[in-house]
């Protein structure tokens, strides 16, 4: 029995990540969510407590994935530059392997209640914060001309960040090629190399 309740909470789950994107959190009610996974909207009470616990559920599972996929890059015993150049196209994979719920993270974590907002912007400061961690080291380096780490940090994870808004999976680039194209663009710019 547990095993079929956690797949219906992860298909509304699912359901829910796919609604807010396209409608909105606020736009999207927790009878919309029961009708597109085929329930009565008073039986999804049973899987879940509250649409804000959905938002909750849905932001938090995708900080849980930026911090998987960079955690270990970032204690890693190796140069800067390489572990910087992982970091970016870790971040670019999480976004572009869910594009539905890298959306609900950017937009929709606005509409959680202000306990959860103040919890949500403490994990988006951790991560931004280890994302810095590698800028300031590859400045104090040399590796990096930028003179402001904060600056450089917004930078490169709001260029990241809006990948979700044009990516297409059938596209021209996976999603890892894209990371590596996003790194060198960060890195070099789009300046021409003299031979």
């Amino acid at each position: 029995m547990a095993a079929i309740d956690e797949s219906r909470k992860e298909q509304i789950r699912r359901v829910a990540v796919k609604l807010f994107r396209d409608r909105g959190y606020a736009g999207t009610s927790v009878r919309d969510i029961a009708e597109a996974v085929g329930i009565q909207g008073g039986s999804l009470y049973a899987h879940v407590n509250s649409k804000d616990d959905l938002l909750w559920d849905i932001v938090n599972h995708s900080a849980d994935r930026f911090f998987e996929k960079l955690s270990p890059i970032f204690a890693q015993d190796q140069a800067v530059m390489p572990r910087l150049r992982q970091a970016i196209i870790a971040h670019v994979g999480v976004i572009t392997n869910d594009l539905d719920a890298a959306a609900v993270y950017s937009t929709e974590w606005r509409h959680l209640s202000a306990e959860r907002r103040a919890l949500f912007a403490a994990r988006r400061d951790e991560y931004e914060q280890m994302f810095r961690g590698l800028i300031r080291e590859g400045m104090e380096q040399r590796l990096l001309a930028t003179a402001d780490e904060v600056f450089a940090s917004l930078f490169v994870l709001s260029s990241l960040n809006w990948v979700y808004q044009w990516f297409k999976p059938d596209g021209k680039l996976t999603g890892d090629e894209l990371g590596k194209m996003m790194a060198e663009y960060i890195f070099d710019g789009l300046r021409r190399r003299l031979s």
